[in-house]
C-alpha cells in the first residue's frame, strides 16, 4: 500500500487526528504488496532435440565464430563484433548488413533460459509465432508485439535451459517485408546451428 504524504510543517498536518496519523503510518506494517505469481511456461510443442548444442558458458568471441566470413558475405553482412551489454549480460555477437536498399543488423545471443519462458519476457506477439525445425532443433520464429515492421527473431532450442536468440532489426523503415526479414533471421540461425553441430 502506498502511504499518503503528510506535511508535518503545515497547518493541515496540525488538524490530522493522532489516530489518523497512526493509521497512515500503519499502512506499511504488513510489508510490501506480495509479488504477482510467476507466469507459467507456454507450451511450444517443440520437437525433441537430436543433441545438446555446446552453447553454455560461451563468450562473445565464441559466438562471433558461429557465422563464417563466407556466410556473412552471402547475407550481405559485415564482420561480427561483440554485442554491448545492456543490463541483460547475454553474451553475443552483432553484424551490420546493407543490401543497398536496406540497412539492417543481426544479433546472435545466448540466453540461459528455455524458449517458452524467455518469449514471455520480450513481448513476443503470439500471432506471429511459428514453430519449425532447423537441422532437427525446434525453432520459434516471432516478432515483437507492435513492432512487426521492425524486425524478426528466431529462437533455437539449443540445450536444456539454453536458447540461441537470433534477432534481425531493420534500420531502413519499409525496405523489407516480414517474409524478407524473417528469412534473414532464419538464414543466420541456420548458420549458427550448423557451426555448433560441427563443434559438438
Amino acid at each position: 500500500m502506498r502511504g499518503i504524504p503528510v506535511r508535518f510543517g503545515s497547518r493541515f498536518a496540525a488538524v490530522i487526528p493522532a489516530a489518523a496519523v497512526i493509521a497512515l503510518a500503519g499502512c506499511t506494517v504488513n510489508g510490501p504488496d506480495p509479488a504477482p505469481p510467476a507466469p507459467k511456461p507456454e507450451s511450444m510443442n517443440l520437437p525433441q532435440r537430436p543433441e545438446d548444442l555446446p552453447v553454455e558458458g560461451k563468450q562473445d568471441a565464441d559466438v562471433c565464430t558461429w557465422m563464417s566470413a563466407e556466410q556473412a558475405r552471402s547475407m550481405q553482412l559485415g564482420p561480427g563484433e561483440p554485442l554491448p551489454k545492456d543490463g541483460s549480460n547475454y553474451n553475443g555477437c552483432g553484424y551490420l548488413g546493407d543490401t543497398g536498399a536496406a540497412r539492417f543488423a543481426i544479433g546472435v545471443r545466448i540466453i540461459p533460459e528455455a524458449i517458452d519462458m524467455f518469449l514471455q519476457k520480450i513481448n513476443s506477439s503470439p500471432g506471429t509465432r511459428q514453430v519449425y525445425e532447423l537441422n532437427g532443433f525446434g525453432t520459434v520464429q516471432s516478432q515483437i508485439n507492435g513492432g512487426e515492421s521492425l524486425g524478426c527473431d528466431a529462437f533455437i532450442d539449443a540445450a536444456q535451459g539454453q536458447t540461441v536468440w537470433v534477432n534481425m532489426q531493420l534500420q531502413t523503415p519499409g525496405a523489407m517485408n516480414a517474409d524478407q526479414m524473417c528469412e534473414k533471421a532464419q538464414t543466420a540461425a541456420h548458420s549458427a546451428v550448423s557451426t555448433l553441430q560441427a563443434q559438438s
